[in-house]
């Protein structure tokens, strides 16, 4: 039995997967043509898969339904996880990602500025 859970997990992993590369990370981003929110969007394709099953309408249903179910239920964690978590300033971004040389430039221009109430972060190691 093991071996068949490991097996369904594996398939839905590497399905999800390819979903992914081939739509990209479009589940998780607003709709294109309509401006949907993401977890909104997410709730509706598990509602909806939802009710195909509850309705056992054959025309639609597939053996993939289960599987595409049990997708979007842990797209929805990742999605929710995601949005759990602190979003970044952008000036945080861009201070995060300086080279040592701009670090090194911001403090020489703070201390020949008489604006105190920056706060930079002292340079490294002066290479020169």
């Amino acid at each position: 039995m093991q071996e068949k859970i490991k097996k369904k997990c594996d398939d839905l992993k590497d399905l999800l997967l390819s979903k992914n590369e081939s739509y990209g990370n479009s589940v998780f981003e607003r709709g294109v043509v309509f401006d949907v929110d993401p977890i909104y969007a997410i709730k509706a394709r598990i509602n909806d898969k939802i009710n195909r099953l509850k309705n056992n309408d054959s025309t639609f249903e597939s053996e993939n339904d289960l599987q595409d179910l049990t997708g979007y239920l842990i797209l929805f964690q990742v999605i929710l996880e995601e949005a759990e978590q602190p979003k970044k300033d952008w000036k945080d971004v861009i201070l995060e990602n300086r080279t040592s040389l701009e670090i090194e430039a911001d403090y020489v221009l703070t201390n020949s500025c008489t604006d105190t109430s920056i706060e930079y972060p002292k340079p490294p190691e002066s290479r020169l």
